[in-house]
């Protein structure tokens, strides 16, 4: 078949306007930084346990504490949340939503075995969807990077924190270690404040005023009742996650390649988490969860993978 010149020419100008707008889009395109990641990382985490939550829930049949949980899910999905997944990929974020919707539904429809069962397909499929959104968003080289994955261990460590504190009613930023005071006068102890970690939310490690902080012996005497059951589940199924992401992602790897200095300090961290996830599990004192977290995992993560403390 023979092609005539001047058909030629449209063809080309089709090409040209067809890469110029692949350039275009590439030049738009937001690159995330590893914080960003490390982020988004976490928030993924915290997407899964909540999910898990419901379906636990929905299986012992407390409708009110499944509706928790959803609601906490979708409350995740920010404008800002629903616009970084959707510059990698419109379908993706779309697909979670609906499946979150779904899973919200879910709790306040059908009973019995067919909603358990129905509920326990949607939160594999929210894990599909959210497994193929870090794929989309996360560049491999920063997915696969040990420093971005321990930030994303910090931030999901302060939302076990948070969730704790909110669970016990607390009054006070557990994340923030300068409420740790090593005598009853409301004075920080500065040695404590060097072996801590300043994580990328909003621990202030300055000591202040000492206005704002309690004595251990008034913290561990009066926070001991649980008064919110949704947040503890989500600060223990948290911890879990924190666990599993550790062990099975950074730890194995991280041994391979450091000194045996490292490789210590990488052993403590994984004994302090399984002593974290045991000692939530059995509601221990607030005082308790804190000072393994400040005291055992932070110092011990800044040993082992070179991370900064980050006066705030």
């Amino acid at each position: 078949m023979k092609i005539e010149k001047k058909s030629i020419m449209p063809l080309l100008m089709a090409t040209v306007v067809l890469l110029a707008g692949f350039n275009t889009h590439t030049i738009l395109g937001h690159n995330f930084s590893p914080d960003e990641s490390a982020s988004f990382l976490a928030l993924v985490n915290t997407l899964k346990a909540e999910a898990q939550m419901v379906q636990q829930n929905l299986a012992t049949n407390n409708m009110s504490l499944a509706s928790d949980h959803a609601n906490k899910a979708l409350a995740l999905m920010t404008d800002d949340v629903n616009k970084e997944i959707a510059e990698r990929n419109q379908r993706l974020s779309d697909d979670l939503n609906t499946a979150l919707v779904s899973l919200k539904t879910s709790t306040e429809s059908a009973h019995g075995n067919k909603t358990a069962s129905d509920t326990d397909l949607l939160v594999n499929d929210i894990d599909d969807i959210l497994d193929e959104i870090v794929t989309a968003r996360i560049d491999p080289d920063q997915l696969n990077n040990s420093t971005i994955q321990v930030l994303a261990v910090v931030e999901l460590l302060d939302e076990v924190l948070r969730n704790y504190g909110y669970a016990f009613a607390v009054g006070y930023d557990m994340t923030n270690m300068s409420m740790m005071t090593m005598d009853g006068n409301n004075n920080t102890n500065n040695s404590s404040e060097n072996s801590s970690i300043h994580s990328m939310s909003t621990m202030n490690m300055g000591g202040g005023d000492g206005s704002n902080n309690m004595s251990i012996e008034d913290m561990s005497n009066s926070n001991d009742i649980l008064i919110n059951t949704t947040d503890y589940q989500t600060a223990q199924a948290l911890a879990m996650k924190v666990q599993e992401l550790f062990d099975n992602q950074i730890m194995n790897s991280s041994l391979s390649e450091g000194s045996q200095t490292a490789n210590q300090t990488i052993n403590n961290v994984s004994a302090a988490l399984e002593d974290l996830v045991t000692s939530i599990d059995g509601k221990a004192s607030p005082m308790d969860i804190m000072t393994i977290v400040h005291t055992r995992i932070h110092p011990n993560l800044m040993t082992a993978f070179g991370l900064q403390l980050e006066n705030g």
